[in-house]
């Protein structure tokens, strides 16, 4: 299992058209996708338009009692692009998790136990809140994408988390295979960007991709209709550039390329 989260501190920074848009990217290259909500405000699964079928086991009740997570999975017209999406119940989901053993792998445990696991790749889209449900979801994940914008106040969050991550995975004992950060909205013409490309070039080289996401208004548009930008915009910008992330993607996470899709 190649699992992924994008998680950044700072709101705003575009996670949930990334994580979105990523997906949707692998699962047209023929990659069995698998998206996961965690965020309480449900944003990916309204970019989608997806709710829960009727009487359908909803996340929380995989994560607090213990219910098969396939049964929480929900298809969409892709049919290599599935989701979990997040509903009202995400909301208690913090207070619930504290009476319980072993809460922060909690989703890991529910991944592993899908045997045979039917998918390629698990992309975990984190709300910007630290919370139980942020531990749960980073646990689970091998690799993280931060995405950040080309500005200070983003570039200025990065000290903050990456002061998190290290008190984290050395209280728990716990590392990612890789964390990568993406720029995201980038304009090469504006002074300020180029001035905060070089300053992430700089301090943060080591965890920098080497391919950046260029600002371009069709995300919106195509968030607007409830698709992700390469569904409608496929020789946009934006669509060009999530192709370029998911390419990079593919060679190095987990230290190998994604499963051949058959």
């Amino acid at each position: 299992m190649n699992s992924l989260a994008v998680f950044s501190m700072k709101g705003g920074t575009g996670k949930t058209t990334l994580s979105g848009s990523l997906g949707w990217v692998l699962a047209e290259q023929g990659h069995r996708v698998l998206m996961i909500d965690m965020d309480p405000q449900g944003h990916l699964s309204q970019l989608f338009n997806v709710r829960p079928a009727k009487g359908q086991t909803q996340l929380y009740y995989s994560l607090i009692h213990e219910q098969p997570l396939a049964d929480t999975i929900v298809p969409t017209p892709h049919p290599n692009f599935s989701l979990i999406p997040a509903t009202e119940d995400h909301f208690c989901l913090n207070s619930a998790l504290v009476s319980k053993p072993w809460r922060e792998w909690k989703l890991k445990d529910a991944l592993q136990a899908m045997h045979p696991f039917p998918y390629d790749v698990v992309i975990i889209d984190l709300g910007a809140s630290l919370s139980l449900s942020t531990y749960v979801a980073l646990f689970a994940a091998q690799a993280l994408i931060i995405p950040v914008l080309p500005d200070p106040l983003s570039y200025l969050s990065l000290k903050s988390l990456f002061t998190f991550l290290d008190k984290t995975c050395k209280y728990y004992k716990f590392s990612f295979d890789m964390i990568w950060i993406l720029m995201n909205r980038v304009n090469s013409h504006r002074p300020l960007d180029r001035e905060n490309k070089k300053a992430l070039e700089k301090y943060y080289k080591n965890f920098l991709m080497p391919v950046v996401v260029r600002e371009d208004v069709r995300f919106s548009e195509a968030a607007r209709e409830r698709v992700a930008i390469s569904a409608y915009a496929p020789e946009s910008t934006g669509a060009r550039d999530m192709t370029k992330v998911a390419q990079f993607l593919e060679t190095i996470i987990s230290g190998s390329k994604f499963p051949k899709p058959s």
